[in-house]
């Protein structure tokens, strides 16, 4: 965040600071061209003095002292002071040379403009803090005499927060694609040695083909469900040749295909196949967690760019004893066939019909089904707020969702939350707006305004009156000055 530095006022006529019974009949010290100024990290305070509006008489002085306070009065800190003497004090502190390191005297009958300046470390405390002059008049055989501190400056550099409470805005959910789902699987069918055709009575295989035929079956008996796409991809182990096993792979996965064709009567369009002739990605899974102890060296075969029947000639020759327990206990498994089937989702009609999907498959919803039913509720209410995370869940992707968690968030003052909905709540602009009510909370107000006046460019008319805000926020001054304009 840029701070907002100090605006400088410059007072254009002298002023002259007020005065105490000590004082009396003394013409007092005269400022001008007042400046505090936070600078990096110090405090730096600049103004101008004139002497000769200073009559302390030839053998006195006034010290002027510049004192930073803070706002409870509990810390402070003297900037060196200077002298304005008459002429016998003048002369005896320049022969004496009894001043305090950084502290300087000048002739009170001085024409020349003294320009003072100071600084010093910036610290927490003078965030909120005053810049007071201290004057005392001395000569050389008594103590300095005290007059009134005349506070010059108020510093306030504790950026406030907006009360953004009333900017929070909810988007309303239009997105009204149909509800795309997927049912997944994997079947371990036996085939006999070196064949294709499926053989439904052979070892697992009744068991293996009721678990796809009790999932379409699933899918294909929801009256709320249509089925689009029915994929299947078959894999083969790397044992034997790998070209031997590529016809397998293609053989096997084709039959399984039409096994389930058969079986439904299904569209040709809807069916799917692919295949992998050696299922090494699953072969590397199950030792990477193994804890064989030729582990590394088998993944470094695996990951090596040998060809399929070097490599598991390497393993075999190479770690023997390991090989036979994966060609007993891996291999059989990494014959499968994956299937995958998506099925669209009805739009459903009432809202009572949404609220009963709420409670039960809330993933069968679209965006605006989110937002049907949670206009039931007022809102920003806390049901309102439940069904808008909700929907967030389920469509991670869809920007409006985002933008309402990332309000939700917001108003619950979880920032980071809020930022990573932001992440995918794309480039409108009440994602813009958003963005900018975040940054204002942190007090970013550089950004806050670069996206207030975004969103307000795209047409968002909220957008404006949050952006003047901002703008009186960055244009309040750090610094006030607290000095008449003199006559």
């Amino acid at each position: 965040m840029k701070h907002h530095l100090i605006s400088i006022y410059t007072v254009l006529a002298a002023i002259i600071i007020g005065s105490t019974a000590a004082f009396a009949g003394e013409n007092l010290l005269r400022l001008s061209d007042i400046k505090v100024n936070r600078v990096g990290e110090n405090l730096v305070v600049a103004l101008d003095i004139s002497p000769r509006a200073v009559n302390p008489g030839r053998d006195k002085e006034v010290i002027f002292t510049p004192v930073v306070t803070s706002a409870d009065g509990k810390e402070s800190v003297s900037l060196p002071s200077v002298r304005i003497a008459g002429r016998n004090r003048y002369y005896s502190h320049l022969r004496n040379k009894d001043l305090a390191q950084g502290e300087k005297v000048y002739d009170a009958s001085s024409k020349e403009t003294i320009q003072y300046r100071a600084e010093v470390p910036f610290e927490e405390w003078m965030k909120q803090s005053k810049v007071d002059v201290r004057q005392s008049l001395a000569n050389c055989c008594k103590a300095a005499v005290l007059g009134e501190d005349k506070e010059i400056a108020r510093l306030d550099y504790e950026v406030p927060v907006l009360n953004m409470e009333e900017a929070y805005r909810f988007v309303e959910l239009t997105g009204d694609s149909a509800v795309e789902l997927t049912a997944e699987g994997r079947a371990y069918i036996d085939f006999m040695v070196n064949r294709t055709e499926i053989k439904p009575k052979y070892r697992r295989n009744r068991i293996e083909l009721a678990k796809i035929i009790e999932s379409v079956d699933k899918v294909k008996n929801d009256p709320d469900a249509t089925i689009t796409r029915i994929a299947i991809k078959g894999y083969a182990s790397p044992e034997g040749p790998y070209s031997n096993n590529v016809r397998l792979a293609m053989g096997r996965t084709a039959s399984l295909k039409d096994y389930v064709r058969d079986h439904y009567n299904f569209d040709p369009e809807i069916m799917h196949t692919d295949y992998e002739a050696e299922d090494w990605g699953g072969l590397r899974d199950w030792v990477e967690k193994s804890s064989l102890t030729h582990r590394k060296g088998i993944l470094d075969i695996i990951d090596s760019k040998m060809e399929p029947d070097v490599k598991n000639s390497e393993i075999e020759s190479r770690y023997p004893e390991e090989y036979k327990l994966m060609l007993d206990s891996v291999y059989p498994s990494l014959r499968h066939s994956d299937y995958t089937i998506k099925y669209r989702i009805r739009a459903y009609a009432t809202v009572e019909e949404l609220l009963e999907v709420y409670k039960k498959t809330p993933e069968r919803m679209r965006p605006v089904d989110f937002q049907r039913i949670a206009s039931v509720y007022p809102s920003g209410s806390e049901e309102y707020e439940a069904i808008m995370l909700k929907a967030v869940e389920i469509h991670p992707n869809d920007p409006q969702s985002n933008i309402n968690a990332a309000t939700i968030a917001l108003r619950r003052g979880d920032i980071a939350a809020a930022d990573r909905y932001l992440a995918h709540a794309g480039n409108s602009a009440e994602a813009a707006y958003t963005r900018a009510t975040a940054a204002a909370l942190q007090k970013d107000y550089d950004r806050a305004a670069r996206l207030f006046e975004e969103a307000a460019a795209l047409g968002l008319p909220a957008a404006q009156a949050e952006l003047e805000r901002v703008r009186e926020i960055q244009s309040r001054p750090a610094v006030e000055y607290l000095v008449p304009t003199a006559e």
